[in-house]
Order: C-alpha cells, then structure tokens, then sequence
C-alpha cells in the first residue's frame, strides 16, 4: 500500500472515531434532556441541531486574522499521526462593553472551569468581544492578569448574527450575552444567555465530558 494512500486511511479511521463519541453524546444528552433522565431538569442549555460549525462564531485575533478554521481545514494535508486533539470551548460572547454582569460572568465562568477538577485541561475558555468599542485599556490588564488561561478574540456582530441564524439559532446579541459551548471537533452544539446560571453550565458540561472520551 502506497504510503500516501495509508496516510489518508488512518485519518479517515480517526476521523471516525473522533465524531462518534461527540455524535452519540450530543444525542444521548438530548434524548436524557428530553425523558428527564437527568433528573428532570429542561432548562439548561439550548442544542444546536445540528450544530454548528467554530468559523459561525467568526472568532479573530487583533490584526482581524481567523482563530479557528473548520474541521476539514484543519485536518487537511496532514498525517493521521500529527493530528492532536482539541479542547472543549466556552465562549463567552458579548457586545457590550464588558462592566459589572460581564465581568462578574467572566468570573464565575473561571470559577466553574477550575471546579471541573481532573477534567480542567480538556476545557478552554474564550472571551469574544463585539462590540462596537475596543476593549477598555483596565478589562485589558484585568484579563491579562488574573485571567491569563482565558483567550481573548474579536468578531463582527452581524456576522455572527447572520451564521447562526442560518442554523436556526436566533441571538440578540444588541441585548444578551451568550456562553457557547464547542466540542474537540468545532462543533458549536449547545448555547446559554444570561439567564443560565453558571450551576446549570457545569451540570451540562460535567455530563458531556462524562459521556465523550474526546478532548
């Protein structure tokens, strides 16, 4: 067998053994949701069926570069033994800019990552600011400071807007912040506004890690 042809088997292989596990938990999770398996608890977060895809949240370093390319992108060109996994994401998305609620979400959202305890490395969390305003020199060293694990991205809010509707998913982005949560694969499979406790955050997210082997 030609190496080349070897080398795209095994990816493919991976491939599949990767999405699987993401696939049934997502579903598992929302059949479990739905027969209230979970302890009867429906007002968690929000499915996105079917998900969808990282580059939707149009996430940017400063100079305006993509920080995330799709999965297929991603994978392309490269040898099944070079793939590394990726971690699961919480993006916290707002367009406001960023006072008391969103700095008080910022921390509680940090709070809930280190209470994921051995679970800690398969998550990363995003800041994705959209608003109209720069990020205000003070947030600016805040987050450098004390959330330094927390990574810092910029996006259009239109555009946001636009991908996730043609999902299915409306946002108000003008007056809600949202939390997104991102599978290994850029699946953007499940989403929280500000009503969502950070309780209820951690009890999705605990499952999902508890049913998925991937990240």
């Amino acid at each position: 067998m030609k190496p080349e042809l070897k080398s795209k088997l095994k990816l493919t292989f991976l491939l599949l053994i990767t999405a699987l596990p993401v696939t049934v938990a997502t579903f598992s999770f929302k059949s479990a949701l739905e027969s209230g398996s979970f302890g009867g608890s429906t007002n968690n977060g929000n499915l996105i069926l079917p998900p969808a895809d990282i580059t939707a949240l149009d996430m940017r370093d400063e100079s305006g570069d993509p920080q995330f390319k799709t999965f297929e992108e991603l994978i392309a060109g490269i040898d099944a033994d070079d793939y590394q996994t990726q971690p699961w994401l919480m993006v916290y998305v707002t367009a406001s800019n960023c006072e008391e609620a969103c700095l008080e979400r910022i921390h509680y959202l940090q709070q809930l990552h280190t209470r994921l305890g051995k679970h800690r490395p398969r998550v990363r969390r995003y800041f994705l600011h959209t608003a109209d305003q720069p990020i205000e020199q003070q947030n600016k060293q805040l987050f450098r400071e004390t959330y330094p694990s927390m990574g810092i991205a910029y996006g259009d809010r239109a555009t946001i807007t636009q991908n996730l509707a043609d999902t299915g998913v409306v946002l108000d982005l003008d007056n809600t912040s949202y939390v997104f949560l991102v599978d290994p694969v850029g699946n953007v499979m499940m989403y929280y506004t500000d009503e969502h406790g950070h309780e209820e955050i951690k009890v999705d997210l605990d499952r999902l890690l508890k049913y998925s082997a991937l990240g």
